[in-house]
């Protein structure tokens, strides 16, 4: 009996290997994945760039075979829950993604609000990160039920990231209803000897006056051009336009530095 050919193998290895392709239902199960132009990614994620993994497959989009266990996988990911959580928090709480994900995000309310609470204590008290495993141990030891993940300090990192994207949008909301705001700026160096300069607003909401800090920027050159140039980057940090930012403003308040007050090249 005659063997296979020669050629037969070489057939075999030359035949194609299936292409998995982006399969339109799995957008049932994972209401955030997006398929476009031959390209799978996570619109949630992209949407918050500064909380998602940007090593993450379905953040770069996926180019090649499309499998669900790519989905499984992203859908637990510490940083995809994190974006998940931040579009519970924005959303107005219409459309069909928005009731998707509030479904998918329901069984974790109750572990994720402690986690939250927990990371901004540690934040408001100026803990170290590392601190926060032990105080989630605590809370579960006096019957709190905690996430089984992210307790180390990178976890604690990333809620506290997400918190102040949370902060920052609500300033930036309050300064665009506004009608005037003023400034305030106050310099400092930290431990590497760095110049920087920690920048406040205030302005009226519902008839009461509001003081909020929105950043702490480096100053590249001590200089009047400087610091103006960081307090100018810190606004636009809360969405402030120049434009806006001539059209709105009404005072400035800073300290007694040399910089910021004198008779020539001051910043007032």
């Amino acid at each position: 009996m005659a063997g296979p050919s020669k050629n037969a193998k070489s057939d075999i290895a030359l035949t194609p290997k299936r292409k998995r392709t982006f399969i339109e239902t799995w957008k049932t199960q994972f209401p955030w994945v997006r398929g476009v132009d031959d390209i799978m990614f996570c619109e949630v994620c992209r949407e918050y760039p500064s909380i998602a993994d940007h090593n993450s497959k379905l953040y770069e989009g996926v180019t090649g075979s499309k499998r669900i266990e790519t989905l499984q996988s992203h859908e637990s990911s510490k940083y995809h829950l994190l974006c998940i959580q931040r579009k519970e928090v924005t959303e107005k709480g219409t459309g069909p993604m928005f009731v998707a994900l509030k479904k998918q995000a329901e069984n974790m309310d109750d572990q994720l609000k402690p986690m939250f609470n927990t990371a901004f204590y540690v934040a408001k008290q100026k803990l170290p990160f590392r601190s926060f495993e032990g105080l989630v141990e605590l809370q579960e030891k006096n019957g709190i039920k905690m996430l089984t993940q992210y307790r180390n300090d990178k976890g604690c990192k990333a809620f506290v990231q997400a918190i102040a994207e949370v902060e920052k949008d609500r300033v930036s909301e309050d300064l665009k209803t506004s009608r005037f705001f003023a400034l305030m700026g106050d310099g400092s160096t930290d431990i590497s000897v760095t110049e920087q300069e920690n920048v406040y607003v205030r302005y009226v909401k519902d008839g009461l006056p509001t003081t909020e800090f929105i950043d702490i920027m480096a100053v590249k050159s001590a200089d009047a051009n400087g610091v103006l140039a960081a307090l100018l980057e810190a606004l636009h940090h809360v969405d402030r336009t120049d434009g806006d930012i001539k059209k709105k403003i009404i005072a400035c308040t800073f300290d007694g530095a040399s910089v910021n007050q004198g008779a020539r090249e001051e910043l007032l």
